[in-house]
Formats: structure tokens, C-alpha cells, sequence
């Protein structure tokens, strides 16, 4: 990554990437919890470090720069489907001290962000055999954002990560949707997610706080979507993350995505 896009803080960057994806400031505003003015400092600031006149500009400088860091899913860094995917934000101004960010694609052409020991890949990331792809060519994702009492998924939603706290993996592997199992195995899953989920601890509470329509997802083929974001405390961290992608299948509502931070 150059020495400009190096000069950008995590926040400005966040702020790019939602705006790479289709948000304007007003909706970013919403995702982030901020006011439209503060969303307007940031983009002013990264049009400023990047030296160009147009936000969108400095957002494709920084998306097509990340599109180009490589990354492993063989390393201790975990791929996890989030900046494809139109979503409110943590609104909180800090975050984990210590944590790592970097970009890549991975096999299905999901954009993703990984996140030392906290994230992982749950979909769309492995080949028949476990490699990855050749970067892929980013797209918008058209979105509707729902209250979250609308959401049609919720309850397939929550049903899923239940199965994730009793630390039953093949369980939530198996009532998973298609496009997941075809893409990931069982056991490729509960080696995956057991040593991110298991040392967070017992759930204390759980709320459903943000919800995402869409008819498309990058990498994903056309049908009915929805992105659901919950606030969930563990014991051995409070405040946590939880994005579960659902898709519409003949039979309801199956997970198709998933990550943590």
C-alpha cells in the first residue's frame, strides 16, 4: 500500500470502504452511529491525504490498493465477509487495541477483512481443495435497510448462533445453506470456527440491532438476502459483533455467511 493510503486513519478508511460500496455520506452516517458532519470530516480529510478532489476517488485508490494485499487462509489471520456487505456498523470509537486489517478476495468474490484471532471465514472462502482465487473486480450492493422487528430471517438467524454457543459445529454446518456447504465442508468449519468461538465464553446477551435487504451479494448468485447484525456479550468479551448472512431457500431461511468481531 502507498505512503498515501498508509497516511489514512482506520476510521477514514472504514468510512471509504461503505462508500466504495455504494453508501453516500447520509447512509454511512446511519451505519457508523455518527452525524453526517463528522462522516463529511473524514472524507474531507482522506480527499485531502490522498490529494484528489472526488470522495469516490479516493475510495476506489483505497479499494483498488487492498484488492491487491495478498492473503492466507493457511496464516493465523482469518478472511471475514463484511465489506462486501452493506451493514450498519460498531458505532463505538475504539476498537480492539492490537488488531491487524487487511483486504483480499477470496474464492466466490466476496470482499473480505481479517482480523487477528477475532474474525473468521465462514463463506464463499475456500476452492474445492481450500486455495483461493484471483482478486475479483468489486460491485455495489443495491440494499434496503429494515428495522430489525422486520426481519424476516431473524429467527433462522438466532436458531443458528444458539447451535454456534452450544458448540455444535456440525449441527450449524448442516442447517446451513447450500451455497455455504458447497463451499466449505464440516469439518473445514469446526476447525475453523472452534478455536475462534470456543475461548469467547458462555453468551450473556444477545440483541438483533440492524437489518439489510438485498436481492444481490458480490460473488453470490441473485435471490433474497439479509444481513443481520447482533450486539453480543460473551464472557470473555463484551460488546461483540456478530454479522449472520442469510439466504431465502425452498425450505426458509438458511445462514450463508457469518463473522465476528
Amino acid at each position: 500500500m502507498n505512503k498515501d493510503l498508509q497516511g489514512l486513519s482506520e476510521r477514514e478508511k472504514e468510512t471509504l470502504r461503505l462508500l466504495l460500496n455504494g453508501h453516500d455520506a447520509k447512509s454511512v452516517a446511519r451505519h457508523l452511529g455518527l452525524s453526517v458532519h463528522t462522516v463529511n470530516e473524514r472524507l474531507r480529510e482522506s480527499r485531502r491525504k490522498l490529494n484528489v478532489s472526488s470522495s469516490r476517488e479516493a475510495a476506489r485508490i483505497l479499494g483498488e490498493a487492498e484488492q491487491s494485499i495478498p492473503n492466507s487462509l493457511g496464516d493465523k489471520e482469518f478472511g471475514v465477509a463484511e465489506d462486501a456487505i452493506p451493514m450498519r456498523m460498531d458505532a463505538q470509537p475504539h476498537r480492539r487495541q492490537g488488531a491487524v486489517y487487511s483486504v483480499a478476495w477470496l474464492s466466490g468474490g466476496m470482499l473480505v477483512m481479517s482480523l487477528i484471532v477475532t474474525a473468521i471465514a465462514l463463506s464463499f472462502a475456500f476452492h474445492g481443495n481450500g486455495s483461493t482465487v484471483a482478486p475479483a473486480p468489486a460491485a455495489p450492493v443495491a440494499a434496503t435497510y429494515l428495522d430489525p422487528s422486520q426481519a424476516a430471517g431473524a429467527s433462522s438467524a438466532q436458531a443458528w448462533v444458539a447451535l454456534l454457543d452450544n458448540r455444535q459445529w456440525n449441527e450449524s454446518w448442516q442447517s446451513a445453506a447450500g451455497i455455504f456447504k458447497s463451499k466449505l465442508s464440516a469439518a473445514q468449519w469446526a476447525s475453523t470456527i472452534q478455536p475462534v468461538r470456543q475461548p469467547l465464553g458462555a453468551v450473556s446477551s444477545r440483541t438483533l440491532e440492524s437489518a439489510t435487504k438485498s436481492g444481490t451479494l458480490p460473488g453470490a448468485p441473485a435471490g433474497e438476502y439479509e444481513i443481520l447484525q447482533f450486539r453480543t456479550s460473551f464472557a470473555q468479551k463484551r460488546g461483540a459483533i456478530e454479522t449472520v448472512i442469510l439466504a431465502h431457500e425452498s425450505t426458509g431461511w438458511k445462514v450463508a455467511g457469518y463473522f465476528i468481531r
